[in-house]
């Protein structure tokens, strides 16, 4: 990755997996993700798993939300992390796009206080982290907010008995 203030681009798989491990790392107890299945994220993988496991173990008012074009793809094949929001499901919520939203391929992570990372494409690894920019986060927050309310319930992470 190049440095370039409290900006950093990636170019391949690899710096955007260490742009994420970093992300993760400070996590501050919310985060929001837009993608369009999470199969790229890396967010599946046992490791990363576990550190959401602590951050909403840790944090009392710890929130993922989640909107994505298609989540088939969390629903069956990755099962630690579905796993991870059905125990907390007071703190994960997971959204889908309308229809008409589905062409959007500008995917992104976000966690406050103004940390992001974003993938330009969801065809491509080609995206940039933004840490500690709350000015430059602030239009990717603005979306994710548009992006959620326009979102609709699609996988319940609460089990329900009688």
């Amino acid at each position: 990755m190049a440095e370039h203030g409290p900006v950093r681009h990636f170019d391949d798989r690899a710096g955007y997996r260490a742009a994420l491990d970093e992300l993760l790392a400070d996590c501050p107890g919310t985060l929001d993700i837009f993608d369009t299945d999470l199969v790229d994220t890396g967010l599946a993988d046992a490791q990363r798993v576990a550190v959401l496991q602590q951050v909403l173990a840790n944090e009392a008012k710890a929130a993922i939300r989640i909107v994505l074009h298609d989540p088939a793809m969390l629903q069956a094949r990755m099962p630690r992390l579905l796993a991870l929001c059905e125990t907390h499901s007071h703190g994960v919520q997971v959204r889908q796009s309308p229809r008409n939203l589905r062409h959007v391929s500008e995917l992104f992570m976000l966690t406050p206080p103004g940390s992001a990372l974003v993938r330009f494409h969801g065809d491509h690894w080609r995206g940039k982290i933004l840490r500690r920019d709350a000015p430059g986060c602030a239009g990717y927050a603005s979306r994710f907010g548009q992006l959620w309310e326009l979102s609709t319930c699609c996988i319940s992470t609460t089990k329900l008995g009688l």
